[in-house]
């Protein structure tokens, strides 16, 4: 593999991506939908704190209840309506809460918003032609990686405009702070690499299938047979019936959610090595059978 060529068939992903307006379609869902899901959040905080501060009033007078208090009582309101471990929801309180809330949406949100800006972005230049004209100046994996990698670029532009805009509204809010900014960038980073897996494995299918319209089906697809298929390994019925099903979950990218999370890097570097890999090998599937059909 031509590491040159790579970046330059990545570099034009990304041009092609400018010039039809994917780019702009990009910053617009991530940017948008951070901005709107801020601003309800940090009403529903609001909410939370309004309710911790009347539960406070009746054991304490107006003027002994501190701010930071109230949001104290008021975090764990949130965060138990998230997380069902004790102990990870104690983890989760130390981190901001704007930068949880970003953290958590875009995590729930990053794959779908893969599915319509880059799924099938492989099996389109299969399908019209183009690829033929380009394996002609580079082999076949500097050019299925490369366009892997201007995708994961694009997915780190969009991630990274839905933080600054969460940063925006929160400062707007009276909320941010430099340290505030820290854990949203921290949060984009978990996201991304979250979206890696999924992005690896929309690619892999897109190499195989070769159809851009039936590559997006199936990714359509592939996408709720995971989120069935983690289900099922997280039902007690199943577990009880099927002995060890529930260690089939780590075959999911979703079982690796939570663990992002964690400030421990004990359980966050697993995590991302797992996601990684679960990515990697999806594509490198997919490129095994692209390798031994026509281009």
């Amino acid at each position: 593999m031509n590491w040159r060529k790579l970046l330059v068939v990545s570099r034009f992903e990304l041009g092609e991506a400018l010039r039809s307006r994917l780019v702009v379609v990009v910053l617009a869902l991530y940017g948008a939908g951070a901005a709107l899901g801020a601003y309800l959040f940090a009403k529903a905080l609001d909410a939370a704190e309004q309710a911790a501060r009347s539960a406070l009033l009746g054991t304490m007078s107006a003027h002994d209840v501190p701010e930071d208090l109230v949001r104290r009582e008021a975090m764990p309101r949130l965060i138990s309506s998230l997380v069902d471990d004790p102990s990870l929801r104690d983890e989760l309180l130390r981190i901001d809460p704007l930068a949880l809330f970003y953290g958590i949406m875009a995590l729930h949100l990053v794959a779908p918003l893969l599915l319509m800006t880059s799924g099938g972005v492989h099996a389109t230049d299969l399908a019209r032609g183009a690829t033929r004209f380009v394996l002609t100046r580079c082999d076949r994996l500097t050019w299925a990686l490369g366009k892997l990698a201007g995708h994961a670029a694009l997915l780190a532009g969009g991630l990274l405009a839905g933080a600054l805009v969460t940063a925006a509204v929160a400062s707007g809010q009276g909320r941010f702070d430099l340290g505030n900014l820290v854990w949203l960038l921290r949060a984009a980073f978990r996201a991304w690499v979250y979206g890696i897996a999924y992005l690896g494995m929309f690619a892999g299918l897109s190499l195989v299938v070769r159809a851009s319209a039936r590559a997006r089906a199936l990714s359509v697809v592939l996408l709720f047979g995971l989120w069935v298929g983690h289900s099922l390994t997280q039902a007690d019925w199943l577990s009880k019936r099927v002995p060890g099903a529930e260690h089939l979950g780590w075959l999911f990218p979703a079982q690796y959610k939570l663990m992002l999370w964690s400030p421990s890097w004990f359980d966050s570097l697993p995590a991302l090595f797992a996601l990684l890999g679960i990515g990697g090998g999806a594509f490198a599937l997919g490129h095994l059978a692209f390798q031994r059909g026509d281009a």
